[in-house]
């Protein structure tokens, strides 16, 4: 018959034993996190441009549908006098989708309400830039008589992208690029060490988009 014998010793880790595994443990999160972090702000430039193609399709699609010339709109410099918190939140991150109103020619009435790109994500300031800003659009963040021009991608009723929209393209493709960031009258401020940039490019012809 067998017998065992116990030194009534406890077998715990010692001080050091725990240091070590504390230890182990901070590396693992030192390499996780930056890790994590870059996943979810790649997240969101993905989300942007998901949100970007739906919205320009749903504009060629209501220029075919109403036959009226639709106008996808971005705003960059709000209105005079729009507080920093609005500007921040729309300026360079929001569209809205209009149309030529018939009931009132030369007018545009609004057909979405403003949506904006997720947290932490713009639209390059040099994209907007080959856009036209001849038609004031109102502006509702501020109020309901709050107008400016503000850059717009214009399909008409066949569904292809009006050159009056793009008067400085130069190739057959509009092409947006959405960063990690903002942009104000200082330019871009990227707030991501990569400085990357998801990009989706429109065709003039067809108005269909596609990510690049």
């Amino acid at each position: 018959m067998r017998t065992e014998h116990f030194d009534g010793r406890s077998h715990a880790f010692t001080l050091i034993e725990l240091l070590v595994v504390i230890g182990i443990i901070a590396i693992m999160l030192v390499a996780i996190v930056p890790a994590v972090n870059s996943l979810s702000k790649s997240s969101g430039r993905k989300g942007a441009i998901s949100n970007l193609l739906g919205a320009i399709e749903q504009t060629r699609a209501q220029a075919i549908k109403d036959g009226q010339p639709t106008y996808l709109v971005f705003p960059d410099q709000l209105p005079a006098g729009t507080d920093s918190a609005t500007t921040q939140k729309y300026a360079y991150r929001s569209y809205a989708l209009f149309e030529d109103d018939p009931a009132n020619p030369g007018a545009q009435k609004q057909v979405t309400p403003w949506r904006t790109l997720p947290t932490g994500i713009s639209i390059h300031s040099g994209s907007l830039g080959y856009l036209a800003k001849t038609v004031p659009f109102s502006f509702t963040p501020v109020g309901a008589t709050a107008t400016a021009n503000f850059p717009y991608l214009k399909f008409n009723a066949n569904g292809e992208v009006d050159p009056v929209s793009t008067p400085s393209a130069t190739t057959g493709t509009v092409q947006f690029g959405i960063f990690e960031g903002y942009v104000d009258s200082n330019g871009l401020h990227f707030t991501s060490g990569s400085q990357a940039t998801e990009s989706i490019a429109v065709s003039r012809l067809t108005g269909r988009a596609e990510r690049m």
